[in-house]
């Protein structure tokens, strides 16, 4: 058991690292943002007001504090956010952004789960289809 949940870690850390490479990719060349970015805009655009606290950007990033603010300085250069007093607020440069790169985003996730048989909904078939090569001696 041991050997299969070690392969289901590494398959969803390996499908993680395809798909963020490859918004990361078609985020940037489309609209100048990357994956973390796009991330950070549609959690504030879910918030309600477009608001919230920075410290609740931890949890959808994944990384420390410091890295998030780290990530908001060229967001708020560019105009697409606007923080204060602890708050991170979406400003409407990023709302436009964010829809246009929502269809990229969509676009791109569409193609990549592209030919995963019909029914197969269970982790181990997704990872098998996201990353092929690292589940291949799973069962």
């Amino acid at each position: 058991m041991s050997a299969q949940a070690l392969d289901l870690c590494l398959g969803i850390s390996q499908a993680h690292a395809r798909l963020q490479l490859a918004l990361d990719d078609a985020l940037g060349t489309w609209h100048g943002i990357g994956h973390a970015d796009f991330i950070l805009l549609h959690a504030l655009a879910r918030a309600e007001g477009g608001r919230l606290p920075t410290a609740a950007l931890v949890a959808p990033l994944g990384v420390p504090l410091s890295s998030v603010v780290r990530r908001l300085i060229p967001l708020e250069k560019t105009g697409h956010i606007a923080r204060a007093a602890g708050q991170v607020s979406l400003r409407p440069a990023g709302r436009a952004v964010l829809a246009e790169a929502r269809a990229t985003a969509g676009a791109l996730c569409a193609d990549a789960l592209q030919g995963l048989p019909e029914g197969a909904t269970d982790a181990a078939a997704l990872l098998r289809h996201l990353a092929p090569t690292t589940m291949a001696g799973s069962a």
